[in-house]
């Protein structure tokens, strides 16, 4: 969507406006925030945080103001902004600059950065293993032990029964269960 689009859309009806920019960019805000966040935040974290980016993009956007273009940036970089609020406030991290102008960085949280930094390693390696399991394998794992989402809930996203996605899903962790041992990653 562009400035342009949006603007002419407020002109019309701002309700409709403002829904039909949450559903274009949903799915864009929760990835620029799920990927900052992850590490530091729960689910109700997240989801707060997208709504708060979506809250900050109507009440700042100014419809007043000549700009053309998409408006993908605008919001990109308030979800960005707002994300590394938020991630600031869950692990206490804050920067200070030292007398001799060398960065050094305090954990007020007495976080264990080796084990954090261990842990985002193997999520990874994780991860990438799921995503070799190939579709529907990979998003009903992710579905069923990240999101926490039932068989049939997960079934009006893959197009199965939940009974077909219960046998995929036990088939699916049996497989990433040798995968995982084959990496020497442990659960």
């Amino acid at each position: 969507m562009t400035h342009e689009e949006f603007r002419s859309k407020m002109q019309v009806s701002s309700e409709q406006a403002h829904r039909e920019l949450f559903e274009t960019y949903f799915n864009y805000v929760y990835t620029i925030v799920f990927n900052r966040l992850r590490s530091a935040a729960c689910r109700e974290d997240i989801e707060e945080c997208v709504c708060d980016v979506f809250a900050d993009v109507f009440c700042c956007y100014d419809s007043e103001k000549d700009v053309s273009g998409d408006i993908s940036g605008f919001i990109g970089t308030i979800a960005r902004r707002r994300a590394g609020l938020v991630y600031k406030r869950k692990t206490g991290v804050t920067a200070r600059v030292s007398i001799d102008d060398e960065t050094v960085m305090e954990l007020e949280s007495g976080q264990d950065v080796e084990k954090d930094t261990d842990d985002s390693q193997r999520r990874e390696v994780i991860l990438k293993l799921i995503s070799e399991l190939g579709e529907p394998d990979s998003t009903i794992i992710i579905q069923k032990y990240y999101y926490g989402s039932s068989a049939k809930e997960i079934a009006e996203i893959v197009p199965l029964t939940p009974e077909n996605i219960r046998v995929r899903s036990g088939r699916a962790v049996k497989r990433l269960k040798n995968m995982l041992e084959k990496a020497d990653i442990s659960l």
